[in-house]
Parts: structure tokens; sequence; C-alpha cells
């Protein structure tokens, strides 16, 4: 199971990890929580890991839709 990792420079979050087998997203904040996000298409997470801010990205394309 691969299991992808990326790390962000990013005010919000701090790093994130995508499991391409179960399509398993976790994304951990600079404050520390984690969410977890399921069913996450792997190009998702590529635009994700590419946005220009993550942040903003992860509040309009992956809270609350997955």
């Amino acid at each position: 199971m691969p299991l992808l990792t990326h790390a962000f420079n990013s005010t919000a979050i701090a790093d994130a990890t995508y499991d391409t087998d179960t399509q398993v997203m976790q994304v951990t904040f600079t404050s520390g929580k984690t969410y977890t996000h399921e069913m996450v298409p792997e190009a998702e997470w590529d635009r994700f890991c590419t946005a220009s801010s993550a942040g903003s990205y992860y509040g309009s394309n992956i809270r609350g839709r997955y």
C-alpha cells in the first residue's frame, strides 16, 4: 500500500498523507489537529499538494466533501 506524504510551507497546514490503495487522506494542521478524509481521488490529492494555497484549497475543495 503506497503511502504518499507531503510537507507544506503553509501557515495553516503542516503536512498530509495519502494512501493510494484506500483513498484515505490525513491532514495535520499547524495547530496539531489531524483530520481524516475518505474516498479522496488521487487527482484531488495531487491538486491539493500543488495548490498555491493549501489552506484555501483544503477549505474550498476537501473539507466537507470527503
